[in-house]
């Protein structure tokens, strides 16, 4: 039995995706302790692994200036924010938990980037690259359009800045200084993706270190009742709308939503967030709407005929597994990168945020609902996403790579 160390970043499509990965690993036989945020505790207790807790800000990606969402226009942005907001502040802390005990290997989230290296060095054990979105065949923000905006004296300070953190931190750590590309890049002997091959943009250009899983389905035990037989009409097409657990505090969107849709004869399921206070809307909810804090998403996508989304990777991932087309408003981070690629495929239609009115998201939804094209599509890649294996695959290649490890 080996002792696995799992490091992750506090975000719900971080987390999810490893879940069914970690039991897997402990119903082989695996020791797995499990490294996050306090909040997270009892959905990481739920797969039988043992937890400790790094210290860090409560909602860190909506109150930390260095991690709150943005578009990265520019690679050197997005290499600030993994050494700045990520490494900086999560891996001195995990650190000192983690190195109270000895493990086999390591399990790191590849939005820490370098920081999972330097973890791996100073534990001395190899690791694996845990990658919750595509894997980055070029840096985010290395579009050639995207430079356009980007002023030249505001990149090469913002380099030299980031660069000279990664230097304090290689003297910090005692580990070797990292280029600018080293810092988000994906390391570890083993990178495991949850997506296909299909799906994966430039999938041809990743050596055979990485591996396509699919997506990880499993039960979410902390998922809140949710009554379907309060549907109006169970004839109707169910749409289903939800802006991730990060950015879903606007209500002017979510006004939209309700011009836009309010006389459509669908039945919507909306998901606002837990933290979202909707007092502002309630006489603005339409009757073909049941809007809820929090919603079993996994049950509700085995039933829905639409899905109106942020193109999160885990919702878009969990959607397309369920063979359910899209309407896509990507707001930041990857989303553009994983919108355009589902749009390439057929599997739905992007949206830009900053020209969407009412008009145009109906006309967007009526398409995706009346086109069966995308929802053949959409089956194309759910299955694609289903033949990959799962977290059942993916435990037997990690354990298969270190199964000769011995323990520290």
């Amino acid at each position: 039995m080996a002792r696995v160390l799992v490091v992750n970043i506090p975000a719900e499509g971080h987390i999810n995706p490893t879940l069914g990965l970690v039991k897997q690993l402990i119903d082989c036989g695996e020791h797995v302790v499990y490294l996050c945020t306090e909040e997270y505790r009892d959905k990481v207790l739920q797969t039988g692994a043992e937890f400790r807790a790094y210290p860090f800000q409560t909602d860190p990606f909506s109150h930390d200036p260095d991690l709150k969402p943005a578009p990265y226009k520019h690679p050197s942005q997005f290499a600030n924010m993994v050494v700045r907001g990520i490494i900086q502040k999560i891996i001195p802390e995990a650190l000192k938990v983690a190195e109270q005990d000895t493990y086999n290997y390591l399990i790191f989230d590849s939005l820490m980037g370098w920081g999972g290296t330097i973890l791996a060095q100073r534990l001395g054990i190899p690791a694996v690259c845990s990658i919750a979105s595509f894997a980055f065949v070029d840096p985010l923000g290395s579009e050639q359009d995207s430079y356009e905006d980007v002023d030249g004296g505001d990149v090469e300070n913002l380099y030299a800045s980031t660069m000279e953190l990664a230097h304090q931190l290689a003297r910090q750590f005692n580990v070797p200084v990292p280029s600018i590309k080293e810092l988000t890049k994906h390391a570890g002997q083993l990178k495991i993706i949850y997506t296909s091959r299909y799906l994966q943009p430039k999938a041809d250009q990743l050596d055979e270190s990485f591996l396509f899983t699919g997506t990880s389905i499993v039960p979410r035990l902390d998922a809140p009742p949710f009554a379907f037989e309060q549907l109006l009409d169970s004839s109707r097409k169910i749409v289903y709308i939800s802006m991730g657990t990060i950015l879903n505090r606007d209500l002017a969107f979510y006004k939209l939503c309700f011009d836009a849709f309010r006389q459509l004869p669908f039945q919507f399921i909306l998901s606002s967030g837990r933290d979202t206070d909707m007092t502002p809307l309630a006489d603005c909810i339409p009757d073909n709407f049941i809007v809820r804090p929090y919603i079993p998403q996994l049950e509700v996508l085995e039933r829905a005929d639409a899905f109106v989304t942020h193109a999160g990777m885990n919702s878009v991932s969990e959607a397309l597994y369920y063979d359910v087309p899209m309407v896509m408003i990507p707001l930041t981070s990857d989303q553009p990168l994983v919108s355009n690629r589902v749009q390439e495929l057929g599997g739905g239609i992007t949206l830009k945020p900053s020209t969407l009115t009412p008009e145009d998201l109906r006309e967007a939804l009526l398409q995706i609902l009346n086109d069966r094209s995308y929802k053949q599509q959409a089956c194309t890649i759910g299955e694609s996403l289903r033949q990959a294996g799962g977290y059942v695959r993916a435990a037997d290649a990690i354990i298969r790579t270190f199964s000769t490890v011995e323990q520290k």
